[in-house]
Formats: C-alpha cells, structure tokens, sequence
C-alpha cells in the first residue's frame, strides 16, 4: 500500500505496511521524508489531485499521531467533487527514477571485462 506524500505532496510515494503491530510506513521515494514520528496528538496531511478524468478536486491523507508521537492513523480522505478515493498519476518525467527503486546494489550494474588469470575464469571439464 502507498499515501500521499505531507511534505512533497506526490501520490503514492510513502509505501507502508499494516501488521498486528499497527502501521509501518517508509521514507518518501521522492523527497526522503520520513512520516513513522511526530510530535505528539500531531496531525499531517498529504493532498493530490483526484484521478476522476475532468475532476478538478484532490484526494487526502491524514497522519495522525499518539501522546508518544508515533503513527497511529493513517486515513484517505475521498475527493468531494466525486467521491473517488483514487490519485492523478504522475505525468511523465514529473518523478525521477527514484519513483522505483533500482533493485541493483551500488556499484554492481554491470561485471567488468575478466581478464587472462583471473580468479572467475572457467575451469576445463572432463
């Protein structure tokens, strides 16, 4: 599952997970921001544009947050022109390819060039 953003206001960049132990969000995709903390009672609100084609309104989520000041709601709020819980999705080029993860490690995108007497070169059958 994914919210809107509070800080960037982007649609579906916060992924989060809901288990027996509440709710466990991760950092924004675009922006970093973190939404697991806050201050305590507070409140936060991410708004984007209503996926309704010819829709003019937004769709919301609230934040809301413990006396300790850790995420205990996390509530989409329908657009109020057409009652859709869905989001605009982003135009082309508006999120950078940070929008999904590269599952590749740093540094490992492609081998080098394996050289004569190297350690990975092929051992002979038979």
């Amino acid at each position: 599952m994914a919210a809107i953003c509070p800080n960037c206001h982007l649609p579906e960049m916060i992924a989060y997970v809901v288990n027996d132990d509440g709710l466990h969000p991760f950092p924004c995709l675009e922006c970093n921001t973190g939404t697991v903390r806050c201050t305590p009672y507070g409140h936060l609100s991410g708004a984007a544009p209503c996926g309704t084609d010819g829709c003019q309104g937004s769709v919301r989520d609230d934040y809301q947050y413990d006396p300790k000041g850790r995420l205990s709601r996390l509530d989409r709020v329908r657009c109020r022109l057409c009652a859709t819980d869905g989001t605009a999705s982003l135009p082309a080029g508006s999120a950078p390819e940070r929008a999904v993860p590269d599952p590749r490690l740093p540094g490992s995108a492609m081998p080098g060039p394996r050289l004569a007497g190297s350690a990975f070169r092929s051992r002979p059958r038979g």
